[in-house]
């Protein structure tokens, strides 16, 4: 029966660690609003030149629906921004309250539907956010007990599965991304939400602050953390896997 509970706290943990590495690469994206700021400097506005914003009101704008879609969801603090960069700007909706500001076109605001897909990822990031959590846990666990009860060389066995597992993964969704984004970026989308509701014309607010190439430098820096973790695990377990 111990014989049986440590080959499955092997396999417990090594895809839970596999989900942690792929987890925190996710973290660097969504928790760290310096991510959302630098590529929003770097690639809002670049698809839509007829946008009435400065390339800096752009930028404020994408932090703040960053914020709202992933920590506060405060619409009045969204609005605000709103608001501002609409004054800055000088639209003709620089005095316009909240109702006005929601009605009016998609190019100078975050509109119903804009406002509802960010309201599902809230969610959405808040259930994963819990449940991310609560797998990192188990996969310390999980790997302590095989530590302890099987030895480093079984520790390192489950190392190099789980790392090889999410390099492997990760490297054919690189190649996906490359030769297709939009049929990646779609098939990730569906995964989440609704067909309908995540799709907007190319002159909105949405899409002017996160255009594909910002979505494509998220999945770099998503990429980026998941590997280098994925990899610090295969070289370490390498090296626990050789130990007498």
């Amino acid at each position: 029966m111990s014989n049986l509970i440590d080959k499955l706290a092997a396999v417990t943990a090594t895809a839970a660690l596999a989900v942690t590495f792929v987890a925190a690469g996710f973290a660097a994206c969504a928790e760290a609003p310096q991510t959302t700021e630098a590529l929003a400097g770097a690639f809002s506005g670049t698809d839509n030149p007829s946008t009435p914003f400065s390339h800096d009101d752009l930028v404020r704008a994408a932090v703040a629906a960053r914020d709202y879609t992933v920590a506060s969801n405060d619409r009045d603090a969204l609005f605000a921004t709103l608001r501002s960069i609409n004054e800055s700007a000088g639209t003709r909706y620089a005095d316009a309250d909240d109702a006005q500001l929601a009605a009016a076109p998609d190019a100078y605001t975050l509109d119903a539907d804009a406002l509802s897909h960010l309201d599902d990822a809230f969610c959405v990031v808040s259930v994963a956010r819990v449940a991310l959590a609560a797998v990192a846990v188990l996969a310390v666990a999980a790997a302590a007990h095989v530590g302890v009860r099987s030895g480093r060389r079984a520790l390192g066995g489950v190392l190099v599965a789980s790392g090889a597992a999410v390099l492997v993964a990760f490297a054919l969704l690189a190649a996906w991304v490359l030769v297709d984004f939009n049929g990646f970026f779609a098939a990730f989308h569906s995964l989440f939400f609704a067909d309908g509701t995540w799709t907007f014309s190319y002159e909105s607010l949405l899409i002017t602050m996160y255009p594909p190439a910002f979505w494509m430098g998220m999945g770099a820096v998503w990429l980026a953390v998941t590997a280098a973790l994925s990899a610090a695990a295969l070289i370490c377990g390498t090296r626990l896997r050789k130990a007498r």
